[in-house]
C-alpha cells in the first residue's frame, strides 16, 4: 500500500499512481512525504527575492493586460 502524508480528511486528490507494468507495484510499500524545502514561510521568500536585483515592469506592443 503506497500513502502520503497528508492530514487525516486533506485532499489528496493530487496523489495518483498507476502501473504501467501489471504487478510491479506487488509487495511495494511505502509513505510519500512532501520534501521539507517545499515549506517556506513567506517571510523568508520575500527575504529571498530582495536578493534580485529589482525590475522594471514593461508594456510591449500587442500586450493585451497592463
Amino acid at each position: 500500500m503506497l500513502g502520503y502524508d497528508l492530514p487525516e480528511g486533506e485532499d489528496a486528490s493530487f496523489f495518483l499512481c498507476r502501473e504501467l507494468i501489471p504487478g510491479y507495484f506487488d509487495g511495494i510499500t511505502g509513505v510519500y512525504q512532501t520534501p521539507k524545502g517545499y515549506y517556506v514561510e513567506d517571510a523568508d521568500i520575500e527575504e529571498f527575492d530582495k536578493t534580485f536585483p529589482p525590475k522594471e515592469k514593461l508594456k510591449l506592443p500587442g500586450q493585451i493586460f497592463d
